[in-house]
C-alpha cells in the first residue's frame, strides 16, 4: 500500500498547491479590480470636475448660438416683411390714377433733348404711352420719342439717350430709396 499513500499523497499535495494558487490568483484578481475601480473612479471625478467646470461656458456658447440663430430668423422675417411692403407699394403705385403724372414728372426730371423713352411691358396697355410723351414734350420742348421696345422691369421707365441711358425704373427708385434709411422698416418695427 505503500504506493496508494504515495499516490493519494501526490494527489493532496496537487490539490492543495491548487488551491493555493486558486487562492493567490483570486487574491491578486481582487486587488487588480480594487485597484481598477479605485482608477475608474478617481477618472470619472476628474471628468466630472472638468465637465463641471467646462458647463458655464458651454451653456453659455450655446445660449449665445441659440440667441444669434433666433436673431437671424427674426431678420429673415422682417426682410421678408420688407420686401413685401416694398411689393405692394409698387403694386399700388401702377394702380393709382395718378401713375401716368409720375411717369411725366420722372420724364422731365432726368430727360435730355431727343431722348427714346421706354416703358415698362407690364404698362404697355395700362398706359396711354402717347400722351405721356406729348405731355412731357408739351412740358419741356425737349423732342422726346416713344420706344416701342418693351422694358423687362416692375414700372416706370428708361431713356435712352445719345451718350447714356437713364434708369427711373420703378425698381431702382424703391431700391434707392429702400437703401437710404428704410422708412418702411422704421414703420413696421419702431425702435
Amino acid at each position: 500500500m505503500a504506493k496508494q499513500d504515495l499516490l493519494d499523497k501526490i494527489v493532496r499535495d496537487a490539490e492543495e498547491r491548487a488551491r493555493a494558487i486558486l487562492s493567490e490568483a483570486e487574491a491578486k484578481a481582487d486587488a487588480l479590480t480594487a485597484a481598477a475601480n479605485e482608477e475608474r473612479a478617481t477618472l470619472m471625478d476628474s471628468a466630472r470636475k472638468m465637465a463641471s467646470a467646462a458647463r458655464p461656458e458651454t451653456v453659455r456658447r450655446r445660449e449665445s448660438m441659440a440667441e444669434l440663430e433666433g436673431r437671424k430668423l427674426v431678420l429673415k422675417e422682417k426682410q421678408a416683411l420688407i420686401s413685401e411692403s416694398y411689393r405692394v407699394a409698387l403694386d399700388r403705385i401702377r394702380k393709382d390714377p395718378r401713375y401716368e403724372s409720375l411717369l411725366v414728372n420722372m420724364i422731365l426730371s432726368a430727360a435730355e433733348k431727343g431722348d427714346e423713352v421706354i416703358f415698362a411691358a407690364v404698362d404697355f396697355d395700362r398706359v396711354d404711352r402717347k400722351k405721356v410723351i406729348a405731355e412731357a414734350n408739351k412740358k419741356s420742348g425737349l423732342a422726346l420719342t416713344l420706344s416701342d421696345e418693351k422694358g423687362d422691369f416692375c414700372g416706370g421707365i428708361v431713356l435712352r439717350g445719345k451718350d447714356c441711358d437713364k434708369n427711373l425704373t420703378l425698381d431702382v427708385e424703391l431700391d434707392t430709396l429702400r437703401a437710404s434709411e428704410d422708412p418702411t422698416a422704421n414703420v413696421l418695427f419702431k425702435k
